[in-house]
């Protein structure tokens, strides 16, 4: 992720961060779960992209819940 341009969490060291123009995307790693989100919807495709590049991994689709919120 670091390699990617990522920054990682200050207090959360699992949580990745990655500032593009006016946009961002979030990227919070969890066990084996992956959790991104962005106010652009590119800088998401682009994170799959890396990441089934490195990766054997499945995209579930959208977050409907997540630790009982």
């Amino acid at each position: 992720m670091l390699s990617q341009g990522y920054e990682r969490g200050k207090t959360d060291k699992t949580l990745f961060i990655k500032k593009a123009c006016n946009d961002i995307i979030l990227v919070k790693v969890y066990v084996d779960d992956i959790i991104s989100g962005s106010t652009n919807e590119n800088l998401c495709e682009q994170f799959v992209i890396v990441m089934q590049g490195e990766f054997a991994m499945s995209m579930m689709g959208e977050l409907n819940y997540f630790l009982g919120l």
